[in-house]
């Protein structure tokens, strides 16, 4: 169900409402949606489009809250059945606050879908009726996480019979160094590695949604609403939005960092459910034996803004005392973690002491930005050096008579 969500690729380029030709339309007998098809051909498609639209409306604005979808001038939202999909499917909005004064930079938007999309269409629409309702509340959000992965927890709140594609999980899993604010085209146009990270990015909103919401979907729509502003100025964006349980995005993207360790392993969390198999596991930079420190590495891919480096610790004696100390050229911040089964701990800092509560850990460093960073910032990767040592016990307080 791939979407390009038009709102960061192509909107400069396109004519404010640049829309698909089309030959005839159907309405819907609930809400004010009228599919549209390119061609007589496709004119079949619609009722299923008709039934999926009508299911997201019911679910996500009549039962999880969004505000719904800003109307168009004829109050219709329309969907058309048409190539310019090309390939995909696609929610897109005119550049323009469509109301002023409502605290929200928020637009109207349409949905093109291709044909080929037949198998998938009533899943597709309910992925690409939350991007309008995206639309209507914060066009301007640059990164495509907070879109995407957004949307694509919300096939799974609006129907949860859906699972969300393996591919998608996998490719996120695979690659967190990248961190919330780098997408699959970075990554290919970077590395030259395919990737559907900014979808698969929808674990990060299912484990928010499980500590933070209500297991429904209130975690992303607190974070849409949360990250709006009146004006063209980005402030808040969606990493100020996201620390849902404590305020502070950093609490929440380090206890997520830690748990995501144990997604694809004997103990992976209910948030994830279905990607209890290996493929679904953390991607870890470096396995090292206990036998093999004192050790320093250098990442394979150094991390961006947000991006975590792991490394597995084999064959450690449970109690072992050991120590991370990270060190950089430039003033980044680090926030440092130990887990074993997805549990753990974790602190800020450049220097972390930790004792094995498992033959086998893996630790984490976070890079957490510069001191002014903002997740509207270019991405920029953090070269660094990891070390790891076993140390002496700290010794234990004598009692005071």
């Amino acid at each position: 169900m791939l979407c390009h969500t038009v709102a960061l690729m192509a909107m400069a380029a396109k004519a404010p409402d640049s829309r698909p030709s089309a030959v005839g339309f159907v309405d819907g007998l609930h809400h004010p949606v009228r599919c549209h098809w390119q061609a007589e051909a496709y004119a079949g498609l619609c009722a299923e489009v008709l039934a999926g639209i009508g299911l997201a409306w019911d679910v996500q604005v009549g039962e999880m809250g969004w505000p719904p979808p800003i109307p168009d001038d004829d109050g219709i939202l329309d969907v058309y059945i048409s190539t310019d999909g090309d390939g995909g499917a696609y929610a897109y909005g005119p550049w323009a606050d469509a109301i002023a004064d409502d605290d929200r930079m928020g637009t109207f938007a349409h949905i093109v879908v291709d044909p080929a999309f037949e198998d998938w269409m009533a899943e597709t629409m309910f992925h690409e009726f939350n991007h309008v309702l995206q639309y209507g509340i914060d066009l301007i959000e640059p990164r495509y996480v907070p879109w995407e992965a957004t949307a694509t927890a919300a096939e799974v709140w609006t129907d949860p019979s859906v699972q969300i594609f393996d591919e998608y999980v996998t490719d996120f899993q695979a690659t967190p160094w990248v961190g919330l604010l780098g997408d699959g085209y970075q990554l290919w146009d970077a590395y030259e590695i395919w990737s559907y990270y900014e979808y698969g990015a929808a674990l990060w909103l299912l484990y928010l949604d499980a500590v933070a919401g209500d297991g429904f979907g209130l975690a992303g729509l607190e974070l849409w609403l949360g990250n709006a502003q009146e004006g063209w100025v980005n402030e808040p964006d969606f990493l100020d939005a996201s620390g849902l349980t404590t305020g502070d995005w950093v609490d929440d993207w380090m206890a997520f960092s830690v748990a995501r360790t144990a997604v694809g392993t004997a103990f992976n969390p209910s948030w994830a459910l279905g990607f209890e198999a290996p493929e679904f596991g953390i991607g870890l930079d470096h396995s090292l034996s206990v036998a093999a420190l004192p050790a320093s590495v250098s990442p394979s891919f150094a991390p961006y803004q947000t991006g975590v480096v792991y490394i597995k610790l084999k064959d450690l004696a449970l109690g072992t005392h050991l120590v991370v100390d990270v060190t950089s050229a430039d003033d980044t911040r680090f926030g440092l973690l130990a887990a074993a089964g997805g549990v753990g701990e974790w602190q800020e800092g450049s220097v972390f002491s930790f004792e094995a509560s498992a033959s086998e850990m893996v630790v984490g460093v976070v890079n957490l930005g510069t001191g002014d960073f903002d997740a509207d910032d270019p991405m920029v990767v953090t070269e660094l050096v990891i070390s790891i040592a076993e140390v002496e016990p700290p010794p234990r307080q004598g009692r005071s008579h």
